[in-house]
């Protein structure tokens, strides 16, 4: 029984790549690739291009029973775009080789034979590993990669269907054979340390090294990390009641680059943001937390139109690139007479639950592009009024979509898992994450924001997007 909070992995595709060198950053360019196609319940595709500790930290998250690596790696034994694949041998290397990985992995080298010599150390990968790699031909510094290596992705990609096919063959054709099943198809279920493989004892040397590098990763991870949102939104506003989770997704399990957030406003007001940047990990975090803090401003420096403080944003992304692309959604909560206003660019439409529509219904009508040079031109912003005892739930796509699950599929499991939910907002919120990300194939970080009244009997009423829009 596979054990809570564990992912489903019975395989996992990584990549590795070292952005803005060309050819050496070639394996995150194939992932990419491989995250667009379709690939059955359990396989895992994630690109690996971080500090060899938050590599093995994630592979004992997963514990896949087959892992296959890909990348580009210099080796100057064969010509450039010559794929190799190979079968990881796992015993450990010399001490004073992992001493030297550890030590330039601290440094910021992250590319493949630095996890894999640490991996092998102290055993974070199982028995059925691949590496599928290619011989660059530019390693120089620069965006994308050669016409030589170009030529290799759709014969890279067989190679990987090839590997994850063998995958199937070996459980039968069970559809749901996992990670935790495997040993009794003939597979290793982890082979973690003690398990298959002889892991070499670590020095007190190198121990410490580990130990510096994690907490050099949990470091960089704190200074994005902001203040606790929950404590702080519980006392937002009086007569609102706020619940929300951000549950990352990735290596960096710790931050990513969704959130939510709430700035209490003059006259009693409120104002509410759901967004998400893209990218995941610390470069998430980092982009998340400016974008954030650039909301908090606007909000209290011009916040009484939704649709001004997101043209802000458009502003702030197009001469600064903060924020580009990214999704948000702002709402200007008046929590005495239940007026709602909100505008959004690129975010996913709010659920409304009220005595009018028990079951749920999303609102929507002042949506527009993603932040960015795109939404240059006006943005519209529509209002609602919300009942005592109303439910609204903001929230990112990562709830409700991924590779395997249409947006609109996503949607409709929202509104029904909402729609038939108990009536605790705190337990509502609970059972909608738990119904939405049960079957979903989770590739992305999500955000969930329950908002309620807790006083007030205004009839909810919609009225058409505002005609004034800020310009």
């Amino acid at each position: 029984m596979t054990a809570p909070n564990k992912a489903r992995c019975r395989a996992l595709v990584g990549g590795f790549g070292r952005p803005g060198m060309r050819d050496l950053d070639f394996g995150r360019q194939v992932v990419d690739v491989l995250q667009q196609l379709d690939w059955p319940d359990g396989v895992v595709i994630e690109d690996l291009s971080c500090a060899a500790p938050l590599v093995l930290h994630r592979l004992q998250e997963l514990e896949p029973a087959t892992v296959v690596l890909v990348g580009a790696v210099a080796r100057d034994l064969d010509p450039p775009g010559t794929l190799r694949r190979y079968r990881v041998d796992l015993t450990p290397p010399a001490p004073a080789e992992v001493h030297r990985n550890v030590e330039e992995s601290v440094m910021g080298i992250v590319d493949l034979d630095h996890t894999l010599a640490m991996a092998r150390h102290w055993g974070g990968l199982p028995v059925d590993t691949t590496v599928i790699e290619v011989e660059p031909a530019d390693a120089s510094f620069g965006l994308g990669f050669s016409e030589t290596l170009a030529t290799c992705i759709d014969p890279m990609l067989e190679m990987v269907r090839e590997e994850l096919a063998r995958v199937g063959e070996r459980a039968g054709g069970h559809p749901d054979f996992d990670a935790h099943e495997a040993s009794a198809h003939g597979a290793s279920s982890a082979g973690f340390v003690g398990t298959q493989v002889e892991v070499a004892q670590p020095t007190q040397a190198l121990d410490d090294l580990l130990g510096y590098a994690e907490h050099h990763a949990q470091a960089r991870l704190e200074v994005h990390r902001g203040p606790a949102l929950v404590e702080e939104l519980s006392s937002a506003a009086p007569g609102v009641a706020l619940v929300g989770q951000v549950r990352p997704w990735g290596v960096f399990v710790e931050r990513g680059g969704d959130w939510f957030d709430a700035v209490p406003l003059d006259g009693g007001r409120l104002g509410i943001v759901v967004g998400n940047v893209d990218g995941r990990g610390v470069e998430a975090a980092g982009a998340m937390s400016d974008l954030r803090a650039a909301v908090r401003a606007y909000a209290v420096l011009d916040g009484e139109s939704p649709a001004r403080l997101v043209r802000h944003l458009d502003r702030l992304a197009q001469t600064t690139g903060l924020g580009d692309q990214a999704r948000v959604l702002y709402l200007l909560l008046q929590p005495s007479t239940g007026e709602a206003r909100y505008a959004s660019a690129g975010g996913c439409p709010p659920l409304l639950l009220d005595r009018h529509a028990p079951h749920g219904r999303f609102v929507d009508g002042a949506s527009g592009p993603p932040l960015g040079p795109v939404g240059a031109g006006a943005r519209g912003e529509r209002t609602l009024v919300m009942t005592a005892e109303s439910t609204m739930l903001l929230f990112t796509a990562g709830l409700v979509q991924s590779a395997s699950v249409s947006r609109a599929a996503g949607l409709e499991r929202l509104r029904q898992a909402a729609g038939g939910g108990p009536a605790g907002l705190d337990d509502l919120c609970a059972h909608v994450l738990t119904t939405c990300t049960g079957r979903l194939r989770r590739d992305d970080d999500l955000c969930l924001l329950g908002v309620r009244l807790t006083g007030g009997d205004a009839a909810v009423r919609e009225s058409e997007p505002q005609q004034r829009c800020a310009r």
